[in-house]
């Protein structure tokens, strides 16, 4: 191999790496607060749980929703999407996206419902 061909595979693995480094970091990040998405303007996932009765169709598959975080602020969520069918009955959801004006605007929501697996002990 010559040198040249060797510097090339080099700065190819560099450049895989680090971003595999920053897709990977961001798909494992912790859970945000609504407080530390607005002090940081950067793209977070806040878990918390969807209010009922909130939800407001705006038209375009565009829907806002109030949602209260894990330390207890409540925040109105904008998504572009199907509305999920049990974002009010889940047990949490995690909105990922930035804050934008007053409102977080979520890129990606993930509900997570309740198990409906029991173990034979719990029933």
């Amino acid at each position: 191999m010559k040198n040249y061909e060797k510097l090339v595979l080099l700065a190819l693995v560099v450049v895989f790496s680090g971003g595999f480094f920053f897709t990977a970091r961001s798909a494992f990040s912790s859970y945000a607060t609504f407080a530390v998405a607005m002090e940081n303007n950067r793209a977070v996932q806040v878990k918390g749980v969807a209010i009922d009765g909130s939800l407001r169709e705006l038209g375009n598959r565009e829907f806002t929703f109030a949602m209260q975080d894990m330390a207890g602020v409540t925040h109105v969520v904008r998504h572009t999407g199907s509305v999920p069918p049990t974002l009010f009955q889940a047990d949490y959801v995690v909105a990922a996206g930035r804050i934008a004006g007053s409102e977080f605007v979520a890129r990606n929501l993930l509900v997570k419902c309740p198990t409906r697996f029991v173990q034979d002990g719990d029933r």
